[in-house]
């Protein structure tokens, strides 16, 4: 699937070449609230966000920064498109601690955006065994707008074509935020080129667990909101424990994106000790049956 060039060339990847997080004993821990004060960065108004010194303690690997003006009305461009301030995706971070990986995002999209302006896509992963999503969530714009986490019900937004959302509703009781699904279906946002930003799952989807989530929604600052999970990373690698991971996330109009890229891998926690060839197990019963007939050639002539 393609992506907008300009937000491919604005990834900041501090892992392309980097195997290995922190170990999760080594690592600042990172706690999954919604406060990103942790992660070093500040979630602030009126242009006041700082994304630029994040906590080198916790294993950032690859980060993606592209904040524009907070008081930016509709007609504010956060490309590739337009929509000001309620539109904005401003940060992604990842953070990979031992086997579990964290993903913080800031944005624009809260309930009281209204209706219209407010649309969460789903976490859209590529990874070595093929697309992971996560349900964001998000609930109803217009509506109330405390933080939600794992287990709230799942959403789907209908848009018209030129991005506004025209109703809401929920997703398979199953799909709820923060689970993690392969194999599901992908709404494409209405704006050409397009990219995908919903997910369905369908009878084919595999549940491959739940993240520990939480979606601020309106309860942070008053521009802004910030989903923050962490999830098993053994799940999405290679049976070597190893892959590309390539994360986007983006309002579901695909007004403005944010995506980072890296390479994962994690030390095996097992050695698999492989079945010895046949040929082997018949050279050591062979030695076994000669070891026996010494033994009792021996007794013989002990007794003669």
């Amino acid at each position: 699937m393609r992506y907008p060039l300009k937000s491919r060339l604005a990834v900041t990847a501090l892992g392309m070449s980097v195997a290995l997080g922190l170990s999760a004993t080594s690592a600042a821990a990172l706690t999954v609230d919604g406060n990103l004060s942790d992660w070093g960065i500040t979630v602030a108004d009126g242009n006041n966000s700082n994304f630029s010194s994040p906590n080198p303690g916790i294993g950032l690997v690859a980060s993606f920064t592209e904040d524009q003006n907070d008081s930016a009305g509709a007609g504010g461009y956060v490309g590739p498109n337009h929509g000001g301030q309620n539109y904005d995706a401003e940060y992604l971070g990842v953070a990979v601690q031992g086997s579990t990986m964290y993903i913080a995002i800031v944005s624009g999209q809260r309930p009281d955006n209204g209706l219209s302006n407010y649309s969460p896509g789903d976490i859209y992963i590529t990874t070595p065994v093929g697309i992971v999503g996560i349900e964001v969530g998000g609930g109803v714009g217009g509506g109330a707008g405390g933080t939600i986490t794992e287990g709230a019900a799942g959403s789907t937004y209908n848009l018209n074509s030129n991005g506004f959302t025209t109703s809401y509703g929920t997703t398979d009781a199953a799909q709820t935020a923060g689970s993690i699904w392969k194999d599901a279906d992908w709404t494409q946002d209405p704006i050409a080129p397009g990219s995908p930003v919903q997910m369905e799952i369908n009878g084919a989807s595999t549940k491959i667990g739940d993240a520990d989530y939480a979606f601020t929604r309106n309860s942070d600052t008053s521009q802004h909101s910030v989903i923050e999970l962490a999830l098993d990373l053994t799940n999405l690698l290679d049976e070597d424990g190893n892959g590309n991971i390539g994360i986007h996330w983006s309002p579901a109009c695909g007004n403005d994106i944010v995506q980072a890229f890296y390479l994962a891998s994690i030390p095996p926690t097992s050695v698999e000790v492989p079945e010895p060839s046949s040929a082997i197990v018949w050279l050591v019963g062979v030695g076994v049956i000669g070891a026996m007939r010494a033994r009792k050639g021996l007794r013989q002539r002990k007794q003669a």
